[in-house]
């Protein structure tokens, strides 16, 4: 690939140009630059024109190839991807937690895979190697085995659960859709130790008294940002009350904003102050997806305080 500083770029509307520079010079995958070139765009329409435009000004360019081949291999389910776009409930809302509720139970009834992750277009296959790598990663990590207990916050379709199942002693998954939780119910039938339950999305008090080794939460803190910072602070403190000494926290993507070292900072102050230690801060550990992994370590002495108490 280039390094898109080229003049093909100027082949395609301004909002598209950062995106196609970023996917051109390697940063992004085809399909986190297909999602992210539609959120700019609007729809499909003005995606092919743009794609087109680009085709004709460098054909031999083969990541523009690359591109139109993504977008032809699984139409229907890019339908989905695109209609949640089109629909405005692809992108995360400030507000309150209703409004967030309402926009993943609309979204999952529309598009199930890309209700939970847009860069998959809609695609199962596309959704399970993203989640394939992410429990590898989990596991490279060293956050998996047979004794480990663990809680997943917006847990979606429950696409975690069926892939973490059998590398776990337990794990359960929240969501505060009831859309997306009757989903995953439908998608963990069978799963014995898989739980998972409608939260109210303010933080995770009504799990006091429990004890998880892990907790994971996988997109969703940008919506708690995007709703309150303080919401997004609670689920932090929380999660610090109920993981051991030793215990992680792994956030993948604090927020949407664009400002990465605005978001290490925020993870970092947030850590400091509830007795974690930051062993990752907004590093791009994934190839098809773009998240920023926060890997956060609970302190011994937290846990000893608590005991003290």
């Amino acid at each position: 690939m280039n390094d898109g500083s080229t003049s093909e770029l100027s082949a395609c509307p301004e909002a598209a140009r950062p995106v196609l520079a970023r996917y051109l010079a390697g940063e992004i995958s085809a399909e986190v630059a297909i999602m992210q070139l539609l959120l700019a765009l609007g729809g499909m329409a003005p995606l092919t024109d743009c794609l087109t435009a680009i085709a004709a000004t460098a054909p031999d360019e083969p990541a523009v190839g690359v591109l139109q081949q993504v977008m032809i291999e699984h139409p229907a389910a890019l339908a989905g991807a695109v209609a949640l776009v089109e629909s405005g409930l692809a992108r995360e809302r400030a507000g309150n937690i209703a409004a967030i509720r309402q926009q993943f139970d609309d979204a999952v009834a529309i598009a199930p895979e890309a209700a939970v992750a847009l860069y998959s277009l809609g695609s199962p296959a596309t959704l399970d190697r993203a989640t394939a790598e992410l429990v590898s990663r989990l596991d490279e990590w060293g956050l998996l085995g047979p004794d480990i207990i663990a809680l997943d916050i917006g847990c979606g379709i429950g696409r975690l659960e069926t892939a973490l199942a059998s590398r776990l002693r337990a794990i359960t998954g929240v969501d505060l859709s009831p859309g997306m939780i009757e989903e995953a119910r439908r998608r963990c039938a069978g799963l014995v130790n898989v739980d998972v339950a409608v939260c109210d999305g303010t933080g995770l008090a009504a799990f006091a008294g429990r004890d998880y080794d892990l907790i994971l939460a996988v997109d969703a803190f940008p919506y708690l940002v995007a709703a309150d910072s303080a919401l997004a602070e609670r689920h932090v403190a929380d999660a610090a009350r109920l993981l051991p000494a030793g215990g992680a926290l792994v956030i993948l993507n604090y927020s949407y904003r664009g400002d990465l070292d605005a978001d290490r900072n925020a993870v970092a102050d947030l850590a400091s102050r509830y007795g974690f230690t930051v062993l990752r801060n907004g590093t791009r550990d994934f190839t098809l997806w773009d998240g920023a992994t926060f890997l956060l370590c609970k302190e011994e002495r937290l846990s000893a305080r608590r005991r003290r108490e």
